[in-house]
């Protein structure tokens, strides 16, 4: 099976479960409508008192770039903070259980100590790896790529361990890294990543937009980014989703309901060792 098939076979396998409980894709939707509010009461005020026009034209004080990564780091705040709520009730699932909204919410807020300090370093490491790739030149952009795809195969499973381990925020990146490396070899292949999936089903949102356009430009706009938003929305969830079931298959050895051990194995690239790190079965849920 192709590496694209595998992850469509995966995705399935993890909307599936999401399909159990369809109020969980409530947590993407209060994340963006945070995110949303959150921009307008940093922009608005900011575009009134010229601070916008000053970063744009170079003549921002350091009270102004200030500003603005307090905006950043809130927003990367938000997003981590759902995405915590909404791997929690994933987990739950998992366990057997039957989750709600409150239960994320409830596991996210318990370690949310841990999630602001996760989000500080994930917000400066991002920052540096954007400055990086604005280098004006190929050599800057390649190593800001193979930065950046580092970064996040290690981090991968950086959510889960945090919600579950009680381990601080370096020892939690390391745990996360090596739950990978030690389970399934140095060379993990990047083709587990839904990124090219989702974009192959963004196309035919697109497309219906590009119809519709033809007989209504408003109508077709709408169209194409309502079935974006619906994509974004459901895509998060099942990204949430098989990162659980990838952290418990690592932890526990034993293959997540619903999911099958030779496309996890398969889409990492390599085929699991032998051996297993344990977690202790009360680290899990609440």
């Amino acid at each position: 099976m192709s590496a694209l098939g595998r992850t469509w076979e995966l995705y399935k396998q993890s909307f599936a479960v999401l399909s159990a409980d369809v109020e969980i894709l409530l947590l993407p939707v209060m994340s963006a409508a945070a995110a949303i509010l959150l921009g307008v009461s940093f922009f608005v005020p900011m575009y009134q008192v010229g601070t916008l026009k000053a970063i744009a034209e170079g003549a921002a004080s350091w009270g102004d770039y200030a500003v603005l990564f307090s905006w950043y780091y809130a927003n990367f705040f938000i997003v981590i903070f759902f995405n915590s709520a909404l791997v929690g009730c994933a987990n739950i699932r998992l366990s057997g259980g039957d989750p709600t909204v409150r239960d994320g919410l409830r596991i996210a807020a318990r370690r949310i100590d841990r999630v602001a300090a996760w989000t500080l370093a994930a917000a400066t490491v991002g920052l540096i790896l954007q400055s990086v790739r604005n280098k004006n030149n190929k050599l800057g952009s390649l190593i800001g790529g193979v930065l950046g795809l580092g970064w996040t195969l290690i981090t991968y499973l950086i959510v889960p361990v945090i919600l579950f381990e009680d381990r601080g925020v370096f020892d939690s990146v390391y745990r996360s890294s090596e739950l990978l490396r030690k389970h399934w070899g140095e060379q993990v292949a990047g083709s587990f990543g839904f990124g090219l999936l989702n974009f192959l089903l963004l196309l035919p949102g697109l497309g219906l937009g590009l119809l519709l356009w033809q007989w209504d430009k408003a109508l077709g706009v709408i169209a194409a980014l309502a079935y974006m938003l619906i994509l974004a929305t459901v895509s998060t969830a099942v990204k949430g989703v098989f990162t659980v079931a990838l952290y418990r298959y690592a932890t526990q050895g034993e293959t997540p309901l619903g999911f099958s051990a030779g496309l996890i194995d398969g889409a990492l690239g390599s085929q699991r060792k032998s051996e297993w790190g344990q977690i202790s079965s009360d680290r899990y849920g609440d």
